[in-house]
């Protein structure tokens, strides 16, 4: 009887060390908030018409997740400024691998929004308030010799979720101020506001906004923008009034303006 209940203790101990020895629950991996509220993801975006300086995109995701995005500096004659963007994601960061000689790296602060960018040389720093982009400053420096050869920075107001007005300077220069008012019509497929890359901070490289690591989207779209410049800069100041039409689903469609006198259209796809 001594050695059955030895024995019984020895199988009893065996067990209990057996189940509490079980490896841990693996730690899924980031999973971002995409923008917009709809639960269609926007796969293309596409500009037409006579309009230097923006990226039309090609997205793909998995499993929720933008995985894979292409983007290519838009010239009304011409594609030349084209890259390809693969990002990784692991429980606690994203790997971006770019293709060609463009390095990024980024590193995500508590929100998993992206703190710190680099690209090459160039730095990036991104400020968040109650989940959204409200400042951010970058230093591009000479690629050559690694002195500084542009600062810039921005900051923006938000009213009632959307943008009221931004604040954009470089180096020492007086500010221009862009006033943003909002459509009627909800940001569902949480679409950046066109023609303000730059001023957000994101030009370039605005897949990582559509991946959900910059913060949320506005809630209403963008109905008209008004350009305020310094006097210094010697500028007209202009205002842009946006037009939008929407599918038989109610996405965002197409989005055309008017801007130096010549008609833009975008079109977007899902």
């Amino acid at each position: 009887m001594k050695l059955l209940h030895t024995t019984a203790c020895i199988v009893l101990a065996t067990f209990m060390v057996a189940c509490t020895s079980e490896e841990p629950a693996p730690v899924p991996n980031l999973r971002p908030d995409l923008p917009g509220s709809a639960d269609i993801h926007i796969r293309s975006i596409v500009h037409s018409g006579s309009i230097e300086g923006s990226y039309d995109w090609e997205f793909e995701y998995m499993d929720d997740r933008m995985i894979s995005a292409k983007g290519t500096l838009y010239n009304p004659t011409s594609h030349e400024v084209e890259y390809t963007s693969q990002l990784t994601y692991t429980p606690e960061s994203v790997t971006i691998a770019n293709s060609g000689d463009l390095l990024m790296n980024v590193t995500l602060e508590g929100n998993n929004f992206v703190e710190f960018l680099t690209v090459n040389k160039d730095e990036y720093r991104f400020f968040y308030a109650d989940g959204r982009l409200i400042a951010w400053e970058k230093t591009l420096k000479d690629m050559n010799f690694g002195a500084e050869a542009l600062h810039a920075r921005g900051t923006i107001e938000y009213k009632d979720g959307d943008i009221a007005s931004i604040t954009y300077s470089e180096n020492n220069d007086d500010p221009t101020y862009y006033y943003c008012t909002p459509s009627s019509l909800y940001n569902v497929n949480g679409l950046l506001p066109e023609t303000l890359s730059k001023q957000i901070g994101c030009f370039g490289f605005e897949h990582l906004y559509y991946a959900g690591l910059m913060g949320k989207a506005t809630k209403h779209l963008v109905q008209t923008i008004h350009v305020d410049y310094p006097e210094e800069a010697k500028k007209d100041d202009f205002k842009v009034d946006f037009n939008y039409s929407t599918n038989k689903d109610d996405n965002i469609q197409l989005c055309t303006y008017i801007l130096n006198g010549e008609a833009v259209s975008v079109n977007y796809t899902y």
